[in-house]
């Protein structure tokens, strides 16, 4: 039986009113890299989008590709991890594809849920790129994803394909 590719939504906010993210955010370093790998392959098992990373393998697999431009130019300055006693719990990784700022990953691991982290880091997102001059910020969700469309929704991204 062949697997089904999720179906995604393509949504977008406009950066004109974006606000300063509650502190605790720290921008991305490269000594992250591998905290992050491990992170998104916590923050994605058991949901709509396991499949899409798969393992711990491939986890550090999207993150690498990231950070090397696969999906666009990695945007360093826009992209942010939060740290819980010195260790990094949730990461936003952005990259600028056909010159917009894509949102390319948002992960929280489990055990940190429900606390605002994610909120905050698009928050944090979204302030770097006001400030930077970017007026848009985009990403692609899958429908399935309940979780993540109701905070985008509620952060005032809309549906755009």
């Amino acid at each position: 039986m062949a697997s089904r590719a999720p179906v995604r939504s393509r949504l977008q906010v406009a950066l004109d009113a974006a606000s300063p993210p509650p502190p605790g955010f720290r921008p991305f370093d490269d000594a992250d890299t591998a905290a992050l790998a491990a992170l998104m392959w916590d923050a994605y098992r058991g949901t709509p989008d396991e499949a899409d990373v798969g393992d711990l393998k491939g986890a550090a697999r999207e993150v690498h590709l990231t950070l090397s431009g696969e999906y666009g130019t990695f945007l360093r300055d826009a992209s942010f991890v939060a740290e819980d006693d010195g260790r990094p719990v949730a990461g936003a990784l952005v990259t600028l594809y056909k010159d917009v700022p894509l949102l390319a990953f948002l992960f929280v691991a489990q055990s940190h849920g429900g606390r605002g982290l994610g909120r905050g880091l698009v928050q944090a997102v979204m302030h770097a790129l006001a400030d930077q001059g970017h007026d848009t910020l985009t990403l692609a969700v899958t429908r399935r994803n309940r979780r993540a469309r109701r905070l985008y929704d509620r952060l005032g991204f809309v549906e755009v394909a």
